[in-house]
């Protein structure tokens, strides 16, 4: 996909309708939701304000996190996406070579996202199902993006820098989600039995896993902003399952603990381990420079460029 300046505000455009897309569809759902209690004479108090169909399986599923952890989240990833957004879109990083990597995977994952919230808000259980394996289509597509910006690879100028940092978010927000996920979609199928004396080790074990699991993946990724989101899960399933469910409730706050304990150390650091090319590419620069007559890449010019200096000094 050409990196043109139509196809950059395009992408923009994209993800700015894709988020207020899905955050009405999820405001409509509360509010009927709300509603709906509201209207209850008697009726069973659930902890969130989603479809009726998901509240009864949320209820069934020990590692769904705390209602308040969502908001926090998507929240807190929407705004700094948005922000990646605009950025990409300026003129000044038309040949930025990352984010012309991206642009189809910004494509992907922004209508994967309107798709999750058009059946995110429906009251139905096959919803419940494509919203789930939508979140695991859109997993693959984060970690494609996180890979085309060089998050862990490469280090980049401000205010690129801090703007690849919700695309980290994202990318761990939806590994966790896609855990969580699989047993809503279980559960919906009746493909498992509820019994809590067997199903709260067995919920523990899970957020072990994945807890070790996020490690090593953030550890290959060489990121450490991806484990940030787990801690948000881990701390939502705590508050939630402290009394109900004390054997998941005190995992995951350990697992939280303990992933704070990590992050404490390494998210000054901005990564696990050097990266194997520390080249900066700065695109602003290379605008204001003017064109290139060769079609060397970019960061074997800046290269190039450097070496002048050294080359001359030896002929003298």
């Amino acid at each position: 996909m050409k990196n043109s300046s139509f196809w950059r505000i395009a992408t923009a455009a994209l993800a700015v309708g894709s988020i207020i897309y899905t955050t009405v569809s999820s405001n409509r759902s509360r509010q009927e939701s709300k509603e709906r209690k509201e209207s209850e004479q008697g009726g069973l108090a659930y902890e969130y304000d989603v479809p009726e169909e998901y509240e009864r399986v949320f209820e069934k599923n020990m590692i769904v996190p705390d209602g308040w952890t969502f908001g926090v989240v998507w929240s807190t990833i929407y705004s700094g996406l948005t922000a990646m957004m605009v950025h990409q879109a300026l003129p000044s990083q038309e040949h930025n070579p990352r984010y012309q990597k991206a642009l189809p995977w910004w494509w992907t994952s922004w209508a994967l996202n309107a798709i999750f919230g058009r059946f995110f808000s429906q009251n139905d259980p096959r919803s419940i199902v494509i919203s789930d394996l939508t979140t695991k289509f859109n997993l693959p597509a984060a970690l494609a993006l996180h890979q085309s910006l060089e998050i862990g690879k490469t280090d980049v100028p401000s205010p690129e820098k801090y703007l690849r940092i919700p695309v980290s978010l994202y990318a761990g927000w939806l590994t966790a989600a896609t855990v969580v996920g699989t047993p809503n979609t279980i559960l919906t199928l009746n493909a498992w039995k509820p019994d809590e004396e067997r199903d709260e080790p067995v919920a523990a074990g899970i957020l072990a896993a994945t807890a070790g699991a996020g490690y090593l993946i953030a550890r290959r990724l060489n990121d450490p902003w991806y484990m940030v989101p787990f801690v948000a899960g881990f701390t939502g399933i705590a508050t939630r399952d402290w009394q109900k469910q004390p054997v998941v409730g005190w995992t995951a706050a350990i697992l939280a603990a303990a992933y704070a304990g990590l992050l404490t150390y390494w998210l000054p650091q901005g990564k696990f381990h050097e990266y194997d090319n520390g080249v900066i590419y700065d695109a602003e620069a290379e605008v204001l420079a003017g064109p290139v007559e060769t079609k060397e890449p970019y960061q074997a010019q800046i290269a190039r460029e450097r070496m002048k200096p050294i080359e001359a000094e030896g002929l003298d």
